[in-house]
């Protein structure tokens, strides 16, 4: 399998990753837990943040915890959900990389 130099994480990763992004609860939920920080949250929080059912955000962070999005952390008796940050960071270097890439070739074409 493939890997990208810039970060040696497979392209299936960050496929898995991307494609769990691109739905819209799913990254309001990245998006609350990366403001939480390394705490990380009780799901019954982010059902109300998110105003959507214990079922469907269930769900949603089984995907993100498929992609390697979440990590889930026993609190008590309760599940505390995190951001995988350096997942995140990876993501981040890939995209910068490529604007960065077309940057450089920009205006290089010659057809």
């Amino acid at each position: 399998m493939m890997k990208n130099k810039l970060t040696e994480i497979s392209h299936e990763e960050v496929t898995k990753a991307f494609s769990a992004l691109a739905q819209e609860t799913r990254l309001k939920i990245i998006s609350i837990l990366v403001n939480e920080g390394e705490s990380g949250l009780c799901p019954c929080h982010l059902v109300e943040d998110l105003d959507i059912s214990n079922a469907n955000l269930s769900f949603h962070l089984k995907e993100l915890e498929n992609a390697g999005l979440v990590s889930k952390k026993r609190a008590g008796k309760y599940n505390h959900y995190r951001v995988n940050n350096e997942l995140l960071n990876n993501l981040s270097d890939i995209l910068a990389s490529y604007s960065d890439t077309y940057e450089k070739t920009k205006g290089n074409c010659t057809c």
